[in-house]
C-alpha cells in the first residue's frame, strides 16, 4: 500500500530576515531537533555565536519567522566557482520546525538567500542532501534540479586530520 503525502496546508505569512545574535538559542535549538543526527547537538547557542558572528564569520544565517517565532533557519557560507567564475553560496543547513513544513518557510528561505547571493554578485546555490531524505530531495527538486553528474567529497574526523598532517610544516594564516 502506498502512503499519500498530506495535503498542502495553506501557506503562513512568513517573514525572512538576517540572523542576530539573538537568534542563538532558537536556532541552536532547531539544529538538535530529535532525528537531525546522531548523538549530542554540536551546533549550539555557543558555537552559532562564535563562528557566526564577528571579526571573520565562518557563515553567515537567515531566520524565518511567523508571528515573532523563528520556525526556521538556513546556514550559508559565500563561495567561488571556477568552472562559470562567478560568485554564489554553499547552503550548509535548511531546517523548518515540523509544524510550520509545506507552508511557505522553506521556500520563503531558499527565495531569500538566492535573492541576497545575487545582490551579492552571486550567480548559483548549492547544496547537499542525503540520499535517504526523500520529503527533502522531492522538495528541493520543486525549486531546482539534482546533478546526477557530481559526487560528493568530504574528509571529516581523522580523514582531514591526516590530510592536514600530510601537508607538513607549512605557511601561518595571519589573523
Amino acid at each position: 500500500m502506498r502512503l499519500r503525502r498530506p495535503a498542502r496546508l495553506p501557506p503562513l505569512d512568513v517573514a525572512v530576515r538576517p540572523a542576530e545574535r539573538g537568534d542563538a538559542q532558537a536556532v541552536a535549538e532547531m539544529a538538535g531537533a530529535p532525528g537531525r543526527g546522531g548523538g549530542p547537538p554540536r551546533f549550539t547557542a555557543a558555537a552559532f555565536l562564535r563562528d557566526g558572528f564577528g571579526g571573520a564569520p565562518a557563515f553567515r544565517a537567515l531566520v524565518a519567522e511567523c508571528g515573532g517565532e523563528a520556525v526556521g533557519y538556513a546556514v550559508y557560507c559565500p563561495g567561488y566557482d571556477t568552472d562559470v567564475a562567478a560568485r554564489g553560496v554553499w547552503l550548509a543547513d535548511l531546517y523548518v520546525r515540523p509544524a510550520f513544513r509545506r507552508r511557505g518557510a522553506g521556500r520563503a528561505l531558499l527565495r531569500a538567500l538566492a535573492a541576497r547571493a545575487r545582490a551579492d554578485g552571486g550567480r548559483w546555490m548549492v547544496w547537499s542532501v542525503l540520499a535517504r531524505n526523500r520529503a527533502a530531495r522531492r522538495f528541493y527538486r520543486r525549486l531546482a534540479r539534482e546533478l546526477p553528474q557530481l559526487r560528493l567529497c568530504a574528509a571529516f574526523g581523522p580523514a582531514f586530520d591526516a590530510l592536514a598532517d600530510a601537508a607538513g610544516p607549512g605557511p601561518t594564516r595571519p589573523d
